[in-house]
């Protein structure tokens, strides 16, 4: 069984390396025969990690490095139900990695569990994102380093759980490579180590809430006299503390763009969303859309409906 942690938009069919928001069809570049042989090199790597015994009571998995990052799996706690463990990538400098949702551009990671023992579920988190401009868009992710909370549901609570993770994922910087990564790592009962615990809650935190009754987002207006519908949301936030949004639709079809921000009056942020980028035949007003809001050290989530 694979749990595909992905919402993934503006997925890109890659060949080995991406040239800025596009791919390299011809497979032409003067990185492409060095990159197929790393590439090569560090998938056998990954793949030699993922199968290596995992060393029970070890905090943390072997760092499986790729070109211009590394991934490691870290252990939590465990609450008698349900083992918090989190996936680790650090990212060279001015490099960066996806969100679920990437933006105008790239490729959001994927994350395959299908090898792990005594694992009846995996609920992966995706800390609040960044924007990046990005030639003549913008994508959505992470730079620096990124720790993705996963809580693990076991079989047999009784028994210590393996976790075994498959990773493919994209980092870029003037071009993007994809890349792998992989990990094996016991979780038990046995205390985890303080630093890395501390780590894995300071992402948990930054997971955004769900916002109860929309409260700290709502749909302000709704234009229709355009070519397309133009939504305009109202997030209530500190000022202090600037605000951006990110939007989803109801499912992989929907490619919306980024909302746009407006103006400011006090506590009040407003943007705009043209609603361009739903399927074939779909409405797009009407459906169900997720935002998220990203204020701050604060993030909050909320369905709502444009009508």
């Amino acid at each position: 069984m694979v749990w595909n942690a992905t919402c993934a938009a503006h997925v890109v069919p890659h060949r080995g390396v991406f040239n800025g928001t596009s791919v390299a069809k011809d497979g032409s570049g003067p990185y492409m025969t060095d990159m197929i042989d790393r590439r090569v090199f560090v998938s056998a790597l990954a793949l030699a990690a993922a199968a290596s015994p995992a060393v029970a009571g070890a905090s943390a998995s072997p760092w499986v490095r790729d070109t211009k990052s590394a991934v490691r799996l870290i252990r939590g706690g465990f609450d008698g139900t349900v083992h918090r463990a989190g996936v680790q990538i650090t990212l060279d400098p001015g490099t960066k990695t996806y969100w679920r949702t990437p933006g105008d551009s790239g490729v959001p990671p994927t994350f395959d569990w299908s090898a792990s023992d005594n694992v009846a579920d995996v609920t992966l988190s995706w800390p609040a994102p960044l924007r990046f401009p990005d030639g003549g868009g913008y994508s959505i992710g992470y730079k620096t380093s990124v720790v993705f909370p996963v809580r693990v549901t076991p079989r047999d609570p009784r028994r210590q759980v393996r976790l075994v993770l498959k990773l493919d994922y994209a980092v870029c910087d003037q071009i993007c490579i994809p890349a792998k990564g992989a990990g094996s790592l016991v979780l038990s009962g046995r205390p985890a180590d303080p630093e890395l615990a501390s780590l894995l809650a300071g992402f948990e935190a930054r997971v955004p809430r769900p916002a109860v009754d929309g409260l700290g987002l709502s749909i302000a207006s709704v234009e229709r006299g355009g070519e397309h519908p133009v939504v305009t949301v109202v997030a209530r936030v500190d000022p202090a503390a600037g605000a951006d949004l990110f939007v989803e639709g109801p499912d992989a079809r929907w490619v919306l763009p980024l909302p746009e921000p407006m103006d400011t009056t006090g506590t009040e942020r407003r943007f705009r969303l043209v609603m361009d980028g739903n399927p074939r035949g779909v409405e797009p007003l009407g459906q169900i859309l997720t935002f998220t809001l990203v204020s701050g050290d604060r993030a909050l989530e909320a369905k709502l409906t444009p009508e």
